[in-house]
Formats: C-alpha cells, sequence, structure tokens
C-alpha cells in the first residue's frame, strides 16, 4: 500500500456531497468517489491504495469493514473512532511508512 486515501476527506474537498443525510446518499457519493479513482489510476496504482471511510451510526447494517474494487482496497473503519484512527493504524504497521502518500484533511 502506496496511497491511504481519507475518503470523505477527499470527498468533501473536491465537493462531491451526499444531498441529503443517510446511508444511501453516502453510498451514492463514495460510488462516484470509486469510480473517479478506478478511472483515474493505472492498475499498478489501485493495486497499493486503500480507501478509508468512516463507518459511524449513519453506516449500512452488514456493511463489510474491507472490500476489494478494481484491486483498490476499501476499508470501513467500523470498530474505529474514526477513519482517521484507522489509517494511523495503517501507518504504524507499515514497514517503511515514509514511502506512503496520504489524502486527509
Amino acid at each position: 500500500m502506496d496511497l491511504i486515501i481519507d475518503g470523505y476527506n477527499l470527498l468533501h474537498a473536491v465537493g462531491i456531497h451526499a444531498p441529503r443525510r443517510g446511508p444511501q446518499n453516502h453510498e451514492g457519493a463514495r460510488g462516484v468517489l470509486i469510480r473517479f479513482l478506478v478511472a483515474s489510476l493505472s492498475a499498478e496504482a489501485l493495486h497499493r491504495t486503500t480507501v478509508v471511510f468512516d463507518a459511524g451510526p449513519d453506516a449500512p447494517r452488514g456493511l463489510p469493514r474491507s472490500l476489494v474494487e478494481e484491486g483498490m482496497t476499501i476499508r470501513f473503519a467500523a470498530g474505529y473512532d474514526s477513519a482517521d484512527t484507522l489509517i494511523e493504524e495503517l501507518i504504524l504497521v507499515c514497514s517503511s511508512p515514509r514511502s506512503l502518500t496520504v489524502v486527509s484533511s
């Protein structure tokens, strides 16, 4: 993993917002971001990318903790205080954290 992205922070930074609160709107916004990344990154880069989303009270039931889309790992911070906490853990367990690029606020 070379690129770690805080998904909701990036969505906010580029102006992709769910028009209303709720699981379906967050799912749609996540889908837009994932499709954008798949179209923008090479297959090699996708395999080295992890996108982390918060999994708070608005998260749909049965939301997986992790899935793979076009080779890119998508993580949901279920069981963590926030996506930031999970991202910090991913950095700490990385054998060469200075090689990481982290996209967050």
